[in-house]
């Protein structure tokens, strides 16, 4: 066991003074700027927690609709970002070329996008996510 800190336990740490003891401080003008820098620490801090998931997830979904229309198989040997890419750009290229106009097709891309945009924006808006009163 270690007592050092991973990187989101000081995101964590480095948001909470942030907010408790420097934004009270702040003038109102500057207010705003330290909330948008809390913000993207927070987003940094979901991103570092699900990020990598979320994008392999994203990758086995294209990944499997691509092979329903063509038989793509996964021999991009790269990280996961980069592949990733490689399968957004096959995806782009597939649907412009009218790939998943049938309507069972469609309904099952819609449905992963769906699913890869909700897990995004989990990461980078969760409230966005919430249910309008």
């Amino acid at each position: 066991m270690t007592d050092i800190s991973d990187a989101d336990d000081l995101i964590a740490i480095a948001r909470e003074s942030l907010l408790r003891d420097v934004l009270p401080a702040l003038p109102a003008d500057r207010r705003y700027v330290a909330l948008m820098i809390a913000n993207a620490m927070a987003i940094a801090s979901r991103e570092a927690e699900q990020g990598a998931v979320a994008a392999n997830d994203e990758a086995a979904q294209l990944l499997r609709l691509l092979a329903s229309i063509d038989g793509t198989r996964d021999d991009v040997s790269a990280g996961t970002a980069e592949r990733l890419s490689t399968l957004r750009h096959a995806m782009k290229a597939a649907i412009r070329e009218g790939r998943f106009d049938t309507p069972s097709l469609a309904a099952a891309l819609s449905a992963a996008l769906l699913e890869a945009t909700r897990t995004w924006v989990a990461i980078s808006n969760p409230k966005a996510l919430r249910p309008t009163p």
